[in-house]
């Protein structure tokens, strides 16, 4: 074979690869499909590429305009509280005032029922004392409140006024009521009503009561403390009242 001949036997080889089918025979493909093949192969490649890069580009876009919201949300609330802060302090103000108006209020209240009680310091109330009818007045209201304590607490009273505080109901007024007023009497001397309340706590006489005058306010605070009087005393303790406050202590050995 002549250098002619191999030479055009080598340009074959180079053009040529070799494969081996199934059947374990050998075939032939040109270097030109091998690269038309290994084109596609990188044009799927680059597709796939890109739609990966696409794809990573739509989401962090997302992530940018999400955290760009955030921060415009984050702007408009710190926006927001700015223009809150002067309101914050007004309501500041606002709130000392009404603590202050709360205290004043109540201030105002202990100082009406202090002048309320000052008020009624010299009088007591009386009940157990029958009623005659509904036109009872004051001179026979005192004659009666005069004659009943001095029978039973053996004391001369010198009564200033005396008169029945409630109104009869109406289911009341066509008979005799099976439960007759309650009396305030008022004294001429504060001496003579603390001497009447002491007389009549020692002796307790059977179907009279005696308390003090005092204004509504300073009963319901007193109600509010009975169990603990009542429990004082069957402890053995003296238990007792001044104006609002209860007071307790053990009995002298």
């Amino acid at each position: 074979m002549g250098k002619r001949s191999k030479s055009k036997f080598a340009e074959a080889a180079l053009d040529k690869s070799t494969i081996e089918d199934d059947d374990g025979e050998h075939q032939y493909v040109s270097m030109a499909t091998v690269k038309e093949l290994l084109k596609v192969q990188e044009s799927t490649l680059r597709t796939l590429f890109e739609t990966v890069v696409n794809s990573l580009t739509t989401r962090v876009d997302e992530v940018v305009q999400n955290l760009a919201a955030i921060r415009a949300s984050l702007e408009y609330s710190q926006r927001e509280i700015d223009q809150l802060k002067p309101l914050e302090g007004q309501l500041n103000t606002f709130s000392v005032t009404v603590d202050k108006l709360s205290r004043d209020l109540v201030l105002q209240d202990l100082k009406a029922e202090y002048l309320e009680n000052q008020s009624r310091r010299n009088n007591i109330r009386v009940s157990g004392i029958p009623e005659s009818d509904d036109k009872e007045t004051w001179e026979e209201t005192e004659s009666k409140v005069q004659k009943v304590v001095e029978e039973k607490l053996g004391i001369k009273l010198e009564i200033e006024r005396a008169h029945r505080v409630e109104r009869r109901k109406r289911q009341e007024r066509s008979g005799n009521a099976d439960k007759p007023r309650t009396i305030v009497c008022r004294f001429k001397s504060w001496k003579q009503k603390e001497q009447v309340l002491m007389k009549a706590r020692k002796n307790k006489p059977v179907g009279l009561f005696i308390s003090e005058d005092l204004a509504l306010a300073t009963l319901k605070k007193r109600e509010l403390l009975i169990p603990q009087l009542k429990a004082a005393k069957e402890a053995g303790k003296i238990a007792y009242f001044v104006l609002d406050k209860l007071v307790i202590r053990d009995k002298p050995n």
